[in-house]
């Protein structure tokens, strides 16, 4: 079967906030069927004005009018359903796409280090991807602010670069969003979480203010090596490192590193895809901490720094 074979044509996408919002708009614009699941105040702002986007570094603007809902239209049937949730929200997401036989496959763009099993219990093996958004920002009442800043990653549970994945990446890059497929996407997620923890941990030792961690040497420093040992817990764990390129960053020394590291603090991506993100994800942030400290233990190794960057 070959990916022409696998058309996308009806996507529902889960969840209305910045990823979600733009996810639906681009896509919709690119010539799809998108539904967009949204509640509360935020579906009553999207039936007054539409999904409204502006792009945070050009300023530019758009307003697009699509199809929204709030409820899972229960006799439609949908190619795909893109799930957009903070890990909070996993399990109220399962809830409400539990039994719902017409979505032929869901992808799960939320952070993890616990694997896909409550995604594969929930829905079966059969029907689950999981992926990474290449996007962030922030809403501003009705409005989202949004950057676009790398490339997108889908994979299936079994790593094969199979017909519906690379459909489904045919999908995304038609919308405008670069998209890679992985071979081990759940170990991709783990290594994702691995930098985001001791980074959040050193932000809040930092009053959540890049700048101000940029100054801080030392606490860089501790970052870096927080990173290093949750790598090296994955890895004692069997899990391979994901993306590859991230064996090529961190053979770097620790000087260099963070001489790297300080120079990214500066720019505006980290303003909004990272300081700002992390104001709005508190509560998913201590989530993903532990996960990332079961792990830890699972794996029984000494980490100094992450125990130094836990103390605050």
């Amino acid at each position: 079967m070959h990916t022409k074979d696998i058309e996308i044509r009806s996507i529902l996408v889960f969840g209305a906030g910045v990823l979600g919002s733009l996810y639906a708009a681009w896509l919709h614009r690119a010539g799809y069927d998108v539904t967009l699941l949204a509640r509360g105040q935020r579906y009553q702002d999207l039936m007054q004005h539409g999904v409204v986007l502006e792009d945070f570094f050009t300023g530019a603007r758009s307003t697009t009018q699509l199809r929204v809902v709030n409820e899972i239209p229960a006799d439609e049937r949908f190619d795909l359903c893109l799930v957009l949730v903070q890990k909070t929200q996993l399990d109220g997401a399962l809830e409400r796409l539990t039994g719902k036989p017409g979505i032929k496959a869901f992808v799960f763009m939320n952070n993890t280090a616990e694997g896909p099993e409550a995604m594969v219990q929930a829905l079966g093996r059969d029907r689950v991807l999981m992926g990474h958004a290449n996007a962030g920002g922030e809403r501003r009442g009705h409005e989202v602010l949004y950057i676009v800043a790398e490339r997108m990653t889908l994979g299936e549970l079994d790593g094969r670069a199979s017909p519906r994945v690379k459909a489904i990446a045919a999908a995304m890059r038609k919308a405008g969003f670069a998209a890679d497929i992985s071979r081990n996407v759940d170990a991709w997620k783990r290594y994702h979480v691995a930098l985001a923890v001791p980074f959040a941990l050193a932000m809040h030792r930092n009053r959540s203010d890049r700048l101000q961690l940029r100054k801080n040497r030392a606490d860089l420093r501790l970052c870096l090596r927080g990173m290093r040992e949750c790598f090296a817990a994955l890895k004692a764990l069997g899990y391979p490192m994901e993306p590859a390129r991230l064996r090529l960053v961190f053979w770097l020394p620790d000087m260099l590193l963070a001489w790297l590291f300080r120079l990214m603090l500066r720019t505006k991506t980290a303003d909004i895809g990272m300081e700002r993100h992390l104001r709005n994800a508190e509560d998913e942030m201590q989530a993903l901490t532990g996960e990332m400290l079961s792990l830890i233990e699972q794996a029984g190794i000494d980490t100094p720094a992450m125990d130094r960057l836990r103390r605050g």
